[in-house]
């Protein structure tokens, strides 16, 4: 019998005629439409006494239609129906919903006239990279995430990746094999830091965890899978595939541990047990044992990759290890299914030849947003989903390839469903509601009918200049034109060096659009927000204060090389006038941000604290390790340093101002014939490798900058929790 991920891909491809409908009693009806009743009641109140739902078995597609005065939806399952309420929210009532602000401004409540069929959806919609649980949600409290997940369900997402817990599934398991209190302790990382943990990159970064983090990170877990099973999603929960500590005891374990040396040439990675080595059925029965002690459920789907981004296999010889990985699983879970990450050199065909077909779905991730980009794959006939790989370490860009996204008809290129797999979350809202758009059609997306819709929906009114605006967008940053690994970073984040041309190790300093394109955007909705007085809403302080930073990012390359410039004249007063005009746009940027929410550092650093409640210690370990993440990622320079930017009004004064303002400092005492201790135009490079190619940052090494940056997680910071300032003030300054 093949598992239920195969039968659903075969039924949602199949031509053959559809199962005869099977509608439920009553009673049991009314209790399994339920849960999709309580979401209407919390993401649209006002419509609560007015929405009907229908379980019909075996129905392939939802349909909306009504019945006495009540919107009737009818779905095979909840989770169609609440798929169908998504779609109609957006397209006929236009309720919108974003991670950058929800606008009902333009909604009506409308009953159809005539039933309408739902498009019908790839069978599996997988939400989540592990980066992305570290990036971006470690900030997000159980209310935050409540919203996501009905986000999440309303948009037609199948599956979704839950990490929240591990932290109490391992001390469980290492304590069960004999492992020191004092070193599991030293083990598990704080939560900012989970994501690689649980990818095996690294062990202990900003711990040891405080119990008052771990319990909560465990009811947590707890509340996430118990929510996504009454919507009708399935939880992916950690697999196991060998992880151990790098110290474990060799004597504790039946079996050769291979190290696996360090990740990033910083950090020490967990070891790994051949999943063909004697002790691994055990092993891995114990883990599943924990797990469903912590989720209090067995789990269906699970997520681990074996030598994830240059492990050591040691000679193991992979068939027969994929093959041991998947019995074991099978034995804690029948049926079950183990998700693979495509990533690199992963996986391997070996590895891919030992998985069963029935259980086994290989996560593609793409990064290659140019419209030309062939997406098909073909992972020795196992299904496989095409996930998008739009943002790299949460970094605020604008970014996103919206012509790949509108022609991605069909199956998606042999997929049996689409994943949104980004790092980081929370930017780029036109990009994802063209994502959740590609999630519920077939058929080619047809830009003047999206961008009509989105945009009155997301601003509450039908304007020209919006629409022109996001055309000129969509005409320039959200057409790359080849591969590259996220947004062109801005330069105001970078490591100062006179000729920085990204802020990160992995980019590449592409510009692929012309920059006044983006300007002239920025200036029709400007000139928008004042026809219809937009700066209320959320949706449009979010946008307008984005692309405007787009624009002082773009400003930034045509100032930095005039800095040059002058310091190689030795020029000391046009040095002194550039470096200041090149100051005065972080300046301008962090005004600009200070004006939406979703550009603050005190509320992102606010809600990372929540995780440790009212335990001071806790708080101050999230406190520290948010900062840490997103600053120099490490405790001290390394090729990660950068690495998670993001553009927050806080972190330009007091963080990337005073990097520069330092450096410049240095640059013109040099000028001046003047001596730093510790100073002297030092440079250095690292060279590394980006999935085959050859990677190069370069920087100059400075003490000055150093002291800012080791500085800033232990300096009393004045955060803004709340929005400060107009949007359109400040972009009038910004574009007079």
């Amino acid at each position: 019998m093949k598992h239920p991920l195969f039968k659903a891909f075969l039924a949602a491809t199949s031509v053959s005629t559809a199962l005869v409908a099977v509608s439920m009693p009553s009673q049991a009806a009314e209790k399994a439409t339920l849960p999709a009743l309580r979401l209407v009641k919390r993401v649209t109140p006002e419509y609560a006494e007015k929405v009907e739902f229908k379980i019909t078995k075996g129905l392939k597609q939802p349909t909306i239609g009504s019945k006495e005065e009540k919107l009737l939806i009818t779905g095979g399952n909840i989770r169609e129906c609440i798929r169908a309420y998504g779609y109609y929210l957006r397209k006929i009532a236009r309720v919108h919903f974003s991670w950058n602000g929800d606008n009902n401004t333009a909604a009506s409540f409308t009953l159809p006239e005539n039933d309408i069929i739902v498009p019908e959806a790839l069978p599996i919609n997988y939400a989540y990279n592990y980066c992305t649980l570290s990036y971006t949600c470690t900030h997000w409290d159980m209310e935050r995430w409540e919203k996501e997940l009905d986000r999440l369900a309303l948009s037609g997402y199948t599956h979704v990746l839950v990490t929240a817990g591990l932290e109490q599934v391992w001390q469980g398991f290492l304590r069960d094999i004999g492992y020191p209190a004092d070193k599991i302790a030293g083990f598990i990382p704080n939560p900012a830091y989970a994501a690689w943990w649980n990818m095996g990159n690294l062990e202990g970064e900003g711990g040891p965890v405080s119990p008052a983090i771990i319990k909560h990170e465990a009811k947590l877990g707890r509340f996430l899978v118990k929510r996504m099973r009454q919507l009708g999603m399935e939880p992916v929960l950690q697999g196991y595939v060998g992880f151990l500590p790098h110290d474990m005891p060799a004597e504790r374990i039946k079996g050769k541990i291979i190290p696996q040396g360090k990740w990033c040439g910083f950090y020490n990675r967990p070891a790994v047990l051949p999943p063909t080595a004697e002790d691994f059925p055990r092993l891995a029965a114990l883990w599943y044992k924990h797990i469903r002690k912590v989720y209090r459920y067995k789990g269906l789907y699970f997520g681990g990759d074996l030598f994830h981004e240059g492990g050591n296999s040691g000679g193991t010889p992979l068939t027969p290890a994929a093959q041991a990985v998947q019995a074991a699983m099978q034995k804690a879970s029948p049926s079950s299914v183990w998700l693979i990450q495509a990533w690199g050199h992963n996986p391997h065909k070996d590895l891919v030849a030992g998985t069963a077909p029935e259980h086994t779905l290989i996560l593609a991730l793409d990064k290659d947003m140019s419209p030309k980009h062939n997406i098909s794959r073909n992972y020795q006939n196992r299904p496989h989903v095409w996930c998008e790989l739009l943002n790299f370490g949460g970094n605020h860009g604008m970014y996103g390839g919206v012509e790949l996204l509108e022609n991605m008809t069909g199956n998606a290129g042999g997929a049996v469903g689409i994943g949104l797999i980004s790092e980081g979350l929370e930017t780029n809202p036109l990009y994802y509601a063209l994502l959740t758009e590609r999630l519920n059609t077939r058929e080619r997306i047809d830009r003047n009918t999206f961008l009509k819709e989105y945009t009155h929906s997301r601003y509450g009114v039908l304007d020209a200049d919006l629409i022109k605006a996001h055309e000129l967008l969509i005409e320039s940053v959200y057409s790359p034109q080849q591969l590259q690994e996220g947004c062109t970073e801005n330069i105001l984040c970078a490591r100062p060096s006179l000729k920085a041309n990204k802020a990160s190790t992995w980019s590449k300093p592409n510009i692929y659009y012309n920059f006044d394109d983006v300007e002239k955007a920025a200036r029709l909705m400007l000139k928008a927000g004042r026809k219809h007085n937009l700066s209320k809403l959320r949706t449009f302080r979010h946008d307008l204060a984005d692309v405007c930073r787009q624009v002082l990012s773009d400003r930034a390359r045509q100032q930095l090389p005039k800095v040059n410039e002058a310091y190689e004249a030795k020029n000391t007063a046009a040095f002194e006038k550039e470096s200041q005009a090149y100051l005065q746009l972080i300046q301008d940027t962090a005004s600009l941000l200070a004006t939406s929410e979703d550009f603050l550092l005190g509320a992102f650093m606010q809600g990372a604290e929540s995780k440790g409640g009212k335990n001071a210690e806790a708080r101050q370990q999230m406190y520290k390790a948010m900062l840490q993440l997103i600053t120099t990622w490490t405790p001290t320079h390394s090729m990660l340093n950068d690495y998670a930017h993001r553009q927050f009004s806080e972190l330009m004064t007091l963080y990337y101002y005073k990097r520069w303002e330092a450096f410049f400092n240095v640059k013109k005492a040099e000028l001046c014939g003047q001596k730093i201790a510790g100073e002297g135009g030092r440079s250095a490079s690292q060279t590394t490798e980006n999935n085959g190619e050859a990677v190069t940052t370069s920087y100059e090494l400075s003490k000055s900058v150093d002291g800012v940056e080791q500085g800033f997680r232990n300096a009393k910071l004045e955060l803004l929790t709340k929005p400060k300032g107009n949007v359109i003030k400040q972009a009038s300054r910004i574009l007079p």
